[in-house]
């Protein structure tokens, strides 16, 4: 379902991806490029390198060994992870409610962060499966259109779910139902809107496909990384388990009871770390 033309032009009113964020997306394309490189691009904004420093040396990212040098913090924490910290800032700043969702200040990004710690897992747990790189910054920002639905369209939490509830359809399709389209269909114009790569544009987009019209590793790491956080009661929202998921996505990692087990158990642990490390309660 096409997403209205007034509200893609809101979308293009919306401000840019943070420069930092679009210098790293284009160095993730490129194997070649060192820590030395990357640390360039962070160097120079204050608040970027002390996140990068500050999260280089917690927990959630095996800072056992505490280091000072930016260069060594981009070895340690890698690209990816920096994108991440720069989209996530950017997400931490808007620090709004979203009622359209059920959703308070910090869920989120609570659910964002989850969801893209759960990639990581999802690599560690199924090294074999070729899960890249950019699937967790596409599952950090698989439900940014959220946000943009909250801002600009009017529904409220209650209407979407008594339109659920009155046509037994799942919060997304009342979202569309209501709305006139979903959240994962803004979410895939506001990141072309951005320039994100086609890869993560595509999972943004197509997280709440079933069954996946043409599936990909990287959309498949995406919605298995979304029930992940759903899971484990990361920002649940409104939604709650009310959607349907492809039932294959799982299968095709090579995701079984024990291994999605050992994954949700390992983003459990990672995310209460990864708060800590913001100083947020557990």
């Amino acid at each position: 379902m096409p997403v209205p033309a007034e509200l893609i032009g809101r979308i293009e009113r919306l401000d840019p991806m943070p420069m930092t964020a679009h210098r790293l997306m284009r160095v993730l394309q490129d194997d070649d490029v060192g820590p030395a490189r990357v640390a360039s691009l962070v160097e120079f904004d204050p608040a970027m390198a002390s996140a990068v420093l500050r999260l280089a040396n917690s927990g959630a990212y095996g800072g056992a060994v505490r280091i000072a040098n930016l260069q060594e913090a981009v070895a340690r924490l890698g690209t990816t992870r920096l994108v991440n910290i720069v989209l996530g800032d950017s997400m931490q700043r808007l620090k709004a409610h979203v009622p359209m969702y059920g959703l308070g200040e910090d869920e989120l990004w609570m659910h964002s962060a989850a969801a893209s710690l759960a990639v990581r897992a999802l690599q560690q747990e199924r090294k074999k499966a070729g899960i890249p790189e950019a699937a967790a910054v596409a599952a950090l920002l698989h439900d940014i259109g959220k946000l943009v639905m909250a801002r600009f369209l009017k529904a409220d939490v209650q209407a979407l779910l008594a339109r659920s509830a009155e046509r037994g359809i799942t919060f997304v399709e009342a979202e569309r139902d209501l709305l006139g389209c979903d959240h994962a269909e803004v979410g895939g114009a506001l990141a072309r809107h951005w320039g994100l790569p086609d890869e993560v544009t595509d999972a943004i987009e197509h997280h709440h496909e079933t069954p996946t019209g043409t599936p990909t590793v990287l959309r498949d790491a995406v919605v298995v990384a979304n029930i992940v956080a759903k899971t484990i009661g990361a920002g649940l929202s409104a939604e709650g388990h009310n959607l349907h998921v492809d039932p294959n996505a799982p299968k095709r990692l090579g995701l079984g009871f024990s291994s999605f087990s050992r994954v949700c158990v390992q983003t459990m642990t990672s995310l209460e770390d990864l708060k800590a490390s913001y100083g947020k309660a557990a």
